[in-house]
């Protein structure tokens, strides 16, 4: 209705409502209250409706107002961005409606994102919660927009690389735990050790009472393994199973996951084996270094120790049990030929003893049990063998270790006694006068030359070397406290009597001094009275205390006891017989072994060379 309809329904009405009241003959105070009255309903009428269409303008804006904020929570939340924007001057109804469209998509968007969010958070905690929560603190998430959660790209981006951080980790932790497992089955194996599981009468494979039983037969259960009996015993060997149930109806046990408790349950099962597994091994090597001893000692054929040490592999207990039956057996033989021990000892003794040159003084006042007669075994059983036999070998011990420290001092003196050697020979060489002649030299034409170059090497050389011994031995007596002998002599004092001997005979005539450096060009100040053994070979370098052959790398099946340890399954001990030792004539068996075990030192090559130095040691 347009204001011109209204204005003429007002008239039309006042009109007729005018007429009306002067029918009716009503005052005129009639007729104003009447019209007054029209008057306030049409306005009451008019601004009712009014108030109506303003009440629609207002929610109208304030559903606007609501979306617009609902829309820029959902924007701030998704990290999407806004497609449409009302124009200002747009009916508000359109613009309701153009917000709610975009109110609904943004809330697509933000359902869609959030369920990517709580799936990807839901697989974090699930594979955390296997690991006893090893993945760390979740991601923090940003601020709340309202009732709406932080579901923007960025915060997705967050999880999905926290989710590949703790997949990495609980894959390395998994492959930690099946490390674990393998070195655990192996250890069974080498050890012939059954895990603490039972068989059902079905087959099916029960745990036994414990913490032990359960983690064993869960360990089962993950590798799909399961141990072979032969007769009632575990012989190392495993099988594949595609299930290990408890029982045919109870449903299959969870698969381990790699936990803490998981993995520190393993850590020390595998802990426990491998200390086992060291015990034997060192059981083992203590054994067979006593054994190799003994064998060599009583000449045991190489062959034999190779086959025994062959058919003793492994880490088994019927390893450790062979071993130590081989060696108590040995030391029953060893007791039965104890005189032979200290025999051959005492040769080693007598060697050692001519490698330093000790008077006979000497040697009864270092060792007098060396010259201990020893009785019968037959007849005499309270002596103590053992004890004596032990004395032996600490001295041989303690020998070489004298050897060992006077090997420069034994090396010059060897280098000195050499030149001393070619010196006499010279001298020897130039009485014959036949070599002027021609008459014995015809075949070596090189004879004269080489004796002077010799002659100018020795005169070069000894006045050197005997200057350094005057310098370095007084050093060594200085460092140890004690003379420097040699079979019962002072070797500084000897030294210098014979370079002022030297001195004098350089002022007699040349007949007699050519005649008395003869007699003292070499000397040969050899054990006053000492008689060498019968059976101590002339030639044999002087010899070393036994070492244990298990230091000896190269020594063949006698140096091999770890290296063949370590194949477990080793084949039943077999029958042999072990060697006798020989009782006459023999000298000491020299032992087998690497550089370390039998070391060519200067001293030892110095004594080989003053044995076969003729005119003596000196």
């Amino acid at each position: 209705m347009d204001a011109s309809t209204l204005s003429a329904l007002i008239d039309a009405s006042s009109a007729e409502l005018a007429a009306l009241h002067a029918q009716l003959g009503s005052p005129p105070a009639e007729l104003e209250k009447a019209m007054a009255s029209l008057k306030t309903c049409i306005h009451d009428a008019v601004h009712a409706q009014l108030r109506v269409v303003q009440a629609d303008v207002e929610r109208v804006a304030e559903q606007c107002a609501e979306r617009e904020r609902a829309i820029s929570q959902l924007l701030a939340a998704t990290g999407a961005e806004r497609q449409s924007t009302p124009v200002a001057d747009t009916p508000l109804l359109a613009q309701a409606a153009q917000l709610e469209e975009e109110q609904a998509r943004l809330e697509r968007t933000y359902t869609t994102q959030r369920e990517q969010c709580a799936l990807v958070l839901d697989q974090i905690q699930t594979l955390d919660s296997c690991m006893s929560s090893a993945g760390g603190a979740l991601p923090v998430p940003g601020p709340a927009h309202g009732t709406y959660e932080d579901v923007t790209p960025m915060r997705l981006a967050q999880l999905e690389q926290h989710w590949e951080h703790v997949q990495q980790l609980y894959t390395t932790r998994k492959l930690q735990m099946e490390t674990q497992f393998t070195e655990i089955l192996q250890l069974w194996a080498e050890l012939h050790l059954l895990p603490a599981v039972s068989f059902a009468d079905d087959g099916a494979l029960q745990a036994a009472p414990g913490a032990e039983g359960a983690l064993d037969a869960a360990l089962l259960r993950y590798t799909q393994q399961r141990p072979v009996l032969h007769d009632g015993t575990f012989r190392g060997e495993f099988v594949p199973t595609e299930a290990l149930a408890s029982s045919a109806d109870a449903p299959a046990a969870p698969l381990l996951q790699p936990t803490d408790d998981v993995l520190a349950q393993c850590d020390a099962k595998r802990a426990a084996l491998e200390a086992e597994k060291t015990q034997r091994e060192t059981n083992i090597q203590t054994y067979y270094d006593e054994l190799c001893e003994l064998w060599m000692r009583f000449d045991v054929p190489e062959a034999e120790m190779d086959a025994f040490v062959l058919d003793h592999r492994g880490s088994t207990l019927e390893v450790v049990h062979a071993y130590k039956e081989e060696l108590d057996k040995m030391r029953a033989l060893k007791s039965q030929h104890m005189t032979l021990f200290i025999a051959k000892t005492r040769e080693q003794i007598w060697e050692q003893w001519d490698a330093l040159f000790m008077s006979e003084a000497e040697r009864h006042a270092l060792f007098p049990a060396y010259f201990l007669e020893l009785p019968d075994t037959e007849s005499e059983t309270t002596f103590d063998y053992d004890a004596i036999l032990a004395q032996h070998e600490q001295m041989c011990a303690r020998l070489g270790e004298m050897l060992e420290q006077r090997a420069p001092l034994l090396a010059l003196i060897g280098r000195y006694q050499e030149i001393c050697n070619e010196a006499r020979a010279l001298e020897e060489s130039a009485q014959d006068g036949s070599r002027l002649l021609g008459r014995n030299n015809r075949g070596d034409p090189g004879r004269l030359l080489r004796e002077e170059k010799m002659r100018k090497r020795v005169k070069i050389q000894k006045p050197k070397v005997e200057q350094e011994l005057l310098r370095v031995i007084p050093a060594w007596e200085a460092e140890h406290g004690m003379p420097f002998l040699m079979d019962g002599v002072r070797f500084v004092d000897y030294l210098q009597e014979q370079l002022d001997s030297v001195k004098e005979n350089s002022k007699q005539p040349a007949r007699v001094r050519a005649a008395e450096h003869t007699a003292h060009a070499a000397p040969t100040p050899g054990v006053q009275g000492a008689k060498r053994p019968a059976s101590r070979p002339l030639s044999r370098v002087a010899g070393v205390p036994a070492r244990p052959v298990s230091r000896a790398a190269g020594a063949g099946a006698a140096a091999r006891p770890r290296a063949a340890a370590a194949t477990p399954g080793a084949p039943g001990a077999r029958a042999r017989v072990v060697g006798t030792p020989h009782t006459q004539g023999r000298s000491a068996p020299a032992v087998r072994g690497t550089p370390r075990d039998t070391p060519r030192t200067p001293s030892r090559l110095l004594s080989s060379s003053l044995a076969h130095a003729p005119g003596g040691a000196w």
